[in-house]
């Protein structure tokens, strides 16, 4: 009982302070909100957008897909632009982008994150697809900021060597799987001429486990696989382009909410100062 009216009596003591010292309250916390609309009003709005993308440079480097790895050299490629952006070092991010200056002093931010998926024992796995945030401050050059990403991955020496060991590798291994494709043609002939049975004999399919009663039915699988990935499995694929954004972002309302809960505790310490003397 007593502690209730320790607490009534706690809380009409506040409300009367707040009272006594409305007016210096509402002054100050209006200055400052009036203040951080005018700052967000005339600062320089941006524009935040969103990619989906891939990198074969897993593929390249001949990498293990496990857990975060499969994405991971890409997304550390992209992330290391925000150096630049952060030390306002523009004519290299330029230059890294292929791109004019007046295009990257309009980067206010650039980012990739790995996307997971949930299985079915509620545990999450790693895509290989990630994801790219970008901030800009002028909405009409995001077409270009996502050509200058392509550009980068292209022209990245690390890169370049790994894609090209890996195009020459898969073209010596479609000219191989073509030669076995063909030697196996010929043993079938030449089984069916002396009445031997050659033509299943049962493998295993790599990826999907599954059992494939013809060796040149599989091995046309894998050679129509190597070509699919050697057309499509760039550097930098774009699965969704940056979405072509119109609407400003300025945080005028966090902004204030913030500033003025803010404001609002400074207020009541100058109250306080101000009855104490």
């Amino acid at each position: 009982m007593n502690e209730e009216l320790n607490l009534k009596q706690v809380f009409a003591d506040f409300v009367n302070f707040v009272s006594r010292n409305n007016k210096l309250i509402i002054v100050i916390m209006s200055v400052s909100i009036i203040s951080v609309i005018f700052f967000q009003k005339f600062k320089k709005p941006y524009y935040d957008t969103k990619a989906i993308c891939m990198s074969g440079i897993s593929e390249y480097e001949r990498q293990e897909q496990i857990e975060e790895l499969s994405q991971r050299t890409a997304i550390d490629l992209i992330n290391y632009l925000q150096i630049n952006i952060d030390n306002k070092d523009y004519e290299q991010l330029a230059d890294l982008l292929g791109v004019d200056f007046s295009v990257a002093v309009n980067i206010k931010k650039i980012e990739a994150e790995q996307l997971y998926q949930k299985d079915m024992n509620e545990l999450f796995y790693a895509l290989n697809k990630f994801e790219v945030v970008l901030t800009v401050f002028d909405n009409k050059i995001i077409k270009q900021v996502e050509e200058g990403l392509t550009f980068y991955f292209s022209n990245n020496e690390y890169i370049s060597r790994y894609y090209a060991n890996y195009k020459e590798s898969n073209k010596k291994l479609i000219t191989d799987i073509k030669e076995e494709i063909k030697l196996l043609g010929q043993v079938r002939i030449e089984g069916a001429k002396n009445n031997l049975d050659v033509s299943s004999v049962n493998i295993i399919s790599g990826k999907s486990g599954k059992e494939i009663s013809n060796q040149i039915i599989a091995l046309s699988q894998l050679r129509e696989e190597i070509n699919t990935n050697q057309d499509l499995l760039e550097p930098l694929v774009y699965v969704q382009s940056f979405a072509q954004v119109d609407k400003k972002e300025d945080d005028v309302l966090v902004w204030s909410l913030l500033v003025g809960f803010i404001s609002f505790v400074f207020s009541l310490f100058v109250a306080q100062v101000k009855e104490v003397k």
